[in-house]
């Protein structure tokens, strides 16, 4: 799955918010999430304006197409993952972001368990 525009821009911002989450990106992460961008995407991603323009759940799962949502879901789901595990082990302040944006994206728990079972734990806030 490709994607473009605002979306690839947005889900770009979407891994650097995860990779916020514990305080700051570092050099290992910058690096994983610029290589995890670049299988999703052939679109241009403007870095800076990552800084200063925070992508949230909302505005992820508004610029996505309905039908695309859970398909770009499990792809986040496996992409940040991959990018908090850059550092360490996944925290529970990581997954809750994470799990934030694969709710706004209407994933199931069958969706994600698909893709990772790093965050089986947190399943339960899909309801």
């Amino acid at each position: 799955m490709l994607l473009d525009g605002d979306v690839a821009q947005l889900y770009a911002g979407a891994l650097e918010a995860i990779a916020r989450v514990d305080g700051e990106v570092t050099p290992e992460e910058s690096a994983r999430m610029r290589e995890l961008i670049g299988k999703r995407t052939q679109a241009a991603i403007d870095y800076e304006a990552l800084f200063f323009e925070k992508a949230t759940p909302d505005k992820l799962a508004g610029k996505v197409p309905a039908a695309d949502r859970r398909m770009v879901g499990r792809a986040l789901a496996a992409d940040t993952v991959a990018l908090a595990t850059a550092d360490g082990d996944l925290n529970g302040a990581e997954a809750q972001a994470i799990m934030r944006f694969l709710r706004a994206l209407g994933c199931t728990p069958a969706d994600i368990a698909a893709e990772t079972n790093e965050l089986n734990e947190w399943l339960h806030v899909l309801g």
